[in-house]
This record gives structure tokens, C-alpha cells and sequence, in this order.
């Protein structure tokens, strides 16, 4: 049996924008005629539901934990990584791409990878926006370090609790849409 991943075609710098580009938008007036189902309500499914919330989704999050705050993602403690480039050190998309590829010992999905390292910043950016606690520079931004296999400075933590903080930004943001739906539902 072929496994199909729905990996769009093309060059691997265009494959997901064009993908993106090519897909049928929701009009803002009609997000509220869908339903999403999120399954899971660890850090990627708590800022999946809160963010399409956000947009005007209704959204229901399913886990099977007792509680949402179960998730695994709470063990990632050593930071997340972008292609800032603070340091100006010669960081790019590319390069985090390769380092993501090599880390895994190429054994990962190249469209996938480029496109996470494609996004990489405006990750880090929802997550101060969710109110992730990074650590900061004297000066104000976000301080970042050398981490693991990576060739350059490109990781942003929260001292040591950078799961747990991520976790907490997520489920803020989910608790925000919860409580903005039960109130819309009450007027």
C-alpha cells in the first residue's frame, strides 16, 4: 500500500506557499456557519483551538487526559528554535532547515521541515503574543542561546521551563476563547 503524505509538488521553497495560495478562503462573515474539532489539547492542539477561535471558528477541543494541562510538550524544557538571526551571526531559513534535517538524522520530511523553519519566526512571535515569558536581553528582546546541534545562536526559552511556559501561553489563549464563546453564548 502507498503511503500518500499530501506533500504538495514543486520546487521545496515554493511547495507549501503555493499550496497556501492556491487554497479557497473562508470569508470572516461565514467562519461561524463551520465547526472545527480539534483532537487534542496538548500545545499544538490548544493553540490550533485558540487561535482559529480567534479568527471567528467555532471551535470544540476534544482530550482524553483528565485534563488538558496532561500533555507531553511540558518536557520540552531546552527552548524552540527560529531564524531570527539576533546575533547576525548568518542565520537564515536554510540554514535552520539543514540543522532541523540533520538533527534528525535525515530522516525527516524535507517539505515539512522547510516549511516549519519557514515560520519559525512567526511562531516565536504568537508565542509572546500568547504571553510566553521568553527570557530578554538588557535591552528588551528576546534573548536567545546555542542549543543542542545548532550552529548558531537561534533558541528562545524561559529559563529552564520553556514547555511549561508554552503550555501555559496555549492553554491562556484556549481559556481566553472559552470564556469569550460562553459569554457570547449567554448574550
Amino acid at each position: 500500500m502507498l503511503l500518500n503524505p499530501n506533500i504538495p509538488t514543486g520546487p521545496l521553497s515554493e511547495k507549501w506557499d503555493s499550496c497556501r495560495f492556491s487554497s479557497k478562503l473562508v470569508s470572516p462573515a461565514n467562519r461561524r456557519k463551520y465547526e472545527i474539532i480539534v483532537v487534542g489539547t496538548g500545545l499544538a492542539g490548544a493553540s490550533a483551538a485558540a487561535t482559529l477561535g480567534e479568527l471567528g471558528y467555532n471551535v470544540k477541543a476534544f482530550c482524553l487526559q483528565d485534563s488538558p494541562r496532561r500533555a507531553h510538550s511540558i518536557a520540552a524544557q531546552g527552548g524552540i528554535n527560529a531564524a531570527k538571526n539576533y546575533q547576525n551571526d548568518g542565520d537564515s531559513v536554510m540554514r535552520l532547515f539543514y540543522d532541523t534535517i540533520k538533527g534528525g538524522d535525515f530522516r525527516s520530511r524535507e517539505a515539512n521541515v522547510y516549511r516549519l523553519a519557514q515560520v519559525s519566526n512567526a511562531i516565536i512571535d504568537h508565542c509572546v503574543a500568547q504571553g510566553v515569558p521568553f527570557a530578554r536581553e538588557y535591552g528588551g528582546l528576546l534573548a536567545n542561546r546555542s542549543f543542542g546541534g545548532a550552529q548558531v545562536s537561534r533558541t528562545f526559552y524561559a529559563r529552564g521551563q520553556t514547555g511549561q511556559q508554552l503550555l501555559l501561553g496555549a492553554y491562556s489563549a484556549l481559556m481566553r476563547q472559552a470564556g469569550s464563546r460562553s459569554s457570547r453564548a449567554a448574550s
